[in-house]
């Protein structure tokens, strides 16, 4: 139901002095005795002509009748009767309550036109969407809630109630295929409609070149090079050109490429894993070693392919081990020189991030005088010093006045981590291009939002941002040299066009599908096709932002989660029952997203009584027999189907869907299981982008793994791309949480998720955190790591026993030992520090047998620590009272 109609209703009461309130009036100037009711009614008689109360009333009318129809004043007092603001709040308030009896009344009526327009009767919430008629509706729409039937019908309704003809419509969609079956279905269902051919239903790209051919009487041609898919394969052919004709630029590009071309993520946020090797979890170099951090990451690239031996925590040459530390191991060491160097993650005031632990800076401090002392020579580089402009400057002076020869080459094998290649970053490059294009971006804008960036790395950016301009001005050059545009070229031509008046709109209902796939620039066609119609005209865009997993194309999440602030007089309507998932998968998957505060906030139910486990996730000890558990599974699958016990949904076979974040996660000889189970299974793979609208039986989530390639993908949400963003979303791999989403809903029945014991997806750690899943591995079930929830515990044979350690070392150092019996105990002197909610009485989530009882703190607050204090030394902050406790 539409929220404001309600609200607004309950008001309608109060309108234009029939409110009875009591409130001070302002003491009256001696004058004149004048009929003021009077004028009031001669003002409303003035424009109660341009309402008609027969149909919806949109809220642009409140407005457009102050402009029209200023409201009467008193000669009497001082000011006006009452201030346009007010007036106009109090015609929406009368209007919203019309609308109210009218959204009733249409229900009413059209039942059989609701029921039977699709195939099954229409929801509440999706006759909500037909009848509204506001200027700008937005329908969010859940995963599987009926958009496209909503879509359809509102255009029928519109016919049935002969709002519009057939050829004021026009329905825009992403890309063709959307566009061809909504098409299909609006001649389908719609047939009994006179003209229904004549709606117009088109790809945005589709429509702009029809536009552009209207208002100039010839159409341009189109880069064929330029097509999604093929653009690619232009920009690497464009820096393989540079590269060829431009050392700088070869120079430039390859290091990029090799050092600067993965995101060292934010200062203030902890590193995340990507290797594990010799007992060591952490970042693995293009050298081999594996460190601590993205920074100590790119030093070491850095050095590797200019040719600087170096050691990598190499024991200092004094002892400094006791009772109580080891032995000090400096970062870096030049053997060449004898030079120590220390990366020291300060920012420009010499503050160590937030979520480090202890007392960092006494650390520095004791560094430095420790060097002092014994004579040793130390060059340290901060975290503030390489992310700002300045970069590698001064390590590149220190080490060539030591006598170092620095000799770049781009070719150097790697030991470890491979540089990314020359495609991965042309299609960073590309997307980040769209998004310029789309803003209507200047390379001089593009810089001052770099160096306003204080969080970010500006040494980077400006090596990207030199790089995009030398591409982007080639790419522009050619585009001239073959006569041709491109797609965001077009869509811009075809914007001036429409608010230039040269193409004249005949379209009065405009509807929108996908819209969280949006860029600006559709956007701005969108409001330029409303403002060019006149104020009859009506927008309807369809969307869920919890599925905006297009930024590669250019598209802009905002628009759809700040709709309100980009078009005027606008209404959000929610499609909130879902006819696909089972309610074990709506539940999982709608907390699992909405943990980011941006995406809109709704309450999803379902139609599907499935009543099983719908969510299952398996943790594989290699990739081997991940695969070999997928088999078995579809083997059963098979055998059951054939026995009787498993029957479709739909069709005559049972659908699986295999997904995958690329397409090389696609299983090896994986077609062979389409011949063997075949006359029961109808399975496919396909990555989770292209699944986008679907749906199946049975999904198969495989590789959901931690890493660089893996899910998250943490080579997609680069942080350059938010310099060409009007409005980036800080939230950790936003746009990868979506994309998980995504795949959780795709399934009628089940979900089941495949993943590594020893690199379990900080996505599915955080579902079993949640409860929403147990992850099953041989021998028993995966843990969630009860320190910082992201990482499973993972069982190790020690020097002192078996003990059990995060799977996110170093990252979180959190372990415990093993007992005979097979429980498990913190160690004695391993202190834990929970950082999720936790309450007093809830059982000790590192022991299990202890209660979280609350103690004194002394001079600072109480806290929460284990009753089985001193065997567990696990602490908690107390957690806030809430009411009806």
């Amino acid at each position: 139901m539409i929220e404001w109609i309600i609200g607004a209703a309950l008001l309608a009461g109060g309108l234009f002095g029939n409110n009875k309130t009591k409130s001070q009036s302002p003491r009256p100037v001696p004058g004149p005795r004048e009929d003021f009711p009077a004028k009031v009614a001669q003002w409303r008689t003035s424009w109660e002509p341009a309402v008609d109360r027969s149909r919806w009333i949109p809220k642009s009318m409140a407005s457009r009748i102050i402009a029209r129809f200023p409201p009467p004043k008193r000669s009497d007092i001082s000011f006006s009767w009452m201030g346009g603001d007010r007036v106009e709040k109090e015609l929406l308030t009368e209007f919203a309550a019309h609308n109210a009896a009218y959204l009733a009344k249409q229900k009413e009526r059209l039942k059989p036109f609701f029921d039977t327009v699709e195939k099954n009767p229409l929801t509440d919430d999706q006759m909500d969407g037909c009848i509204c008629m506001d200027d700008a509706v937005q329908i969010v729409a859940a995963a599987g809630s009926g958009k496209t039937s909503t879509m359809v019908a509102r255009v029928g309704y519109a016919l049935h109630e002969d709002l519009v003809q057939p050829e004021q419509i026009l329905v825009l969609a992403f890309n063709r295929a959307v566009a061809e079956e909504l098409q299909a279905r609006i001649k389908a269902r719609l047939a009994g409609f006179d003209g229904v051919d004549a709606v117009t239903v088109k790809t945005f790209n589709a429509f702009g070149l029809s536009v552009i051919g209207k208002a100039t009487g010839r159409k341009p041609s189109l880069a064929e090079w330029a097509e999604p898919g093929r653009d690619g394969a232009m920009i690497v052919e464009i820096i393989d050109d540079l590269r060829t004709g431009d050392d700088k630029f070869r120079h430039d590009w390859d290091l990029f490429r090799t050092v600067f071309g993965r995101n060292i993520g934010s200062w203030n946020e902890p590193a995340q894993a990507n290797a594990y090797r010799d007992g060591r979890r952490g970042i693995l170099t293009a050298n081999g070693e594996i460190v601590k951090s993205e920074e100590e990451r790119m030093i070491a690239d850095w050095l590797f392919y200019h040719g600087v031996l170096y050691q990598y925590e190499r024991p200092y040459e004094h002892d400094t081990a006791t009772e109580h530390h080891r032995q000090y191991r400096p970062d870096f060491f030049y053997p060449e020189i004898s030079l120590y160097h220390e990366h020291f993650a300060l920012d420009d005031k010499g503050q160590a991030p937030p979520h480090f632990g202890g007392d960092y800076v006494s650390g520095v401090h004791w560094k430095r005088e420790l060097h002092a002392e014994k004579g040793t020579r130390l060059f340290e580089t901060t975290s503030h010093g390489i992310r700002g402009a300045a970069g590698f400057a001064g390590l590149a002076d220190e080490l060539k006045r030591s006598g170092i020869t620095l000799q770049y080459d781009p070719d150097r094998p790697p030991k470890g981590q491979r540089p990314i290649t020359t495609e991965q970053l042309a299609a960073t490059i590309r997307i980040f291009q769209q998004h310029v294009k789309s803003n209507g971006l200047s390379h001089e804008q593009l810089r001052d939002a770099a160096a306003k960036d204080a969080q970010g790395h500006a040494d980077r950016s400006a090596r990207f941002l030199a790089l995009f301009e030398r591409i982007a001005n080639e790419w522009e050059r050619r585009l001239r040299e073959a006569d041709c545009i491109d797609f965001d070229d077009m869509l811009l031509m075809a914007i001036e066009h429409i608010e230039s008046g040269r193409f004249a709109s005949p379209y009065l209902m405009v509807l929108a599908d996908e819209f969280q796939d949006t860029s600006r620039a559709k956007v701005r066609m969108l409001k330029a096709l409303l403002k060019n119609a006149g104020e009859e005209a009506h927008l309807c865009v369809v969307g869920d932002d919890w599925q905006g997993i297009n930024r590669f194309a250019g598209a802009d999440i905002a628009v759809m989660t700040e709709f309100d602030k980009v078009f005027d007089h606008s209404t959000r309507l929610m499609l909130n029952t879902t006819f696909r998932c089972p309610a074990q998968l709506c539940e999982a998957s709608s907390t699992f997203v909405q943990a980011n505060p941006r995406q809109i906030k709704k309450a999803v139910e379902t139609t599907n009584l499935y009543a099983k486990k719908a969510l299952h996730a398996f943790a594989a000890e290699t990739p081997a027999l991940a695969q070999e558990r997928l088999e078995q599974d579809l083997q059963s699958m098979y055998d059951f189907a054939r026995d009787g016990r498993l029957s479709p949904d739909v069709g005559d076979r049972i659908s699986v869907m295999m997904l995958g974040r690329y397409n090389n996660d696609e299983p090896r000889g994986w077609r062979r299981w389409q011949r063997r189970f075949g006359d029961f299974l109808s399975i496919e793979y396909r990555t989770v982008h292209s699944s986008k609208g679907l749906e199946a039986d049975y999904v198969m989530l495989l590789n959901v793994v931690e890493g660089m390639m893996g899910f998250p993908s943490q080579i997609t949400d680069d942080p350059v791309l938010q310099i060409a963003m009007p409005e980036p979303d800080p939230y950790p791999l936003a746009e990868e949480r979506r994309l998980f989403y995504v795949a959780l809903t795709r399934a009628r029945r089940q979900v089941r998720i495949y993943t590594l014991a020893d690199s379990p997806s900080r996505f599915l750690s955080e579902l079993a955190k949640s409860g929403a899943i147990e992850v099953e591995a041989e021998g028993g079930v995966l843990t969630p790591c009860p320190k910082c929830g992201e990482g499973t515990m993972r069982r190790y044979d020690g020097q002192y026993g078996p003990f059990e350690a995060c799977s996110t070392h170093p990252r979180c150092d959190f372990k415990r030992n093993v007992s005979g019996e097979g429980s498990v105990a913190p160690p004695p002197s391993n202190r834990v520090r929970i950082t999720h909610p936790i309450s007093a009485g809830d059982t000790c989530p590192t022991c299990g047998d202890g209660l979280m009882v609350v103690r004194s703190g002394g001079a600072y607050q109480p806290f929460l620590a284990c009753s089985a204090y001193p065997s567990c030394k696990t602490t908690a902050a107390l957690a806030p009272h809430r009411p009806g406790e």
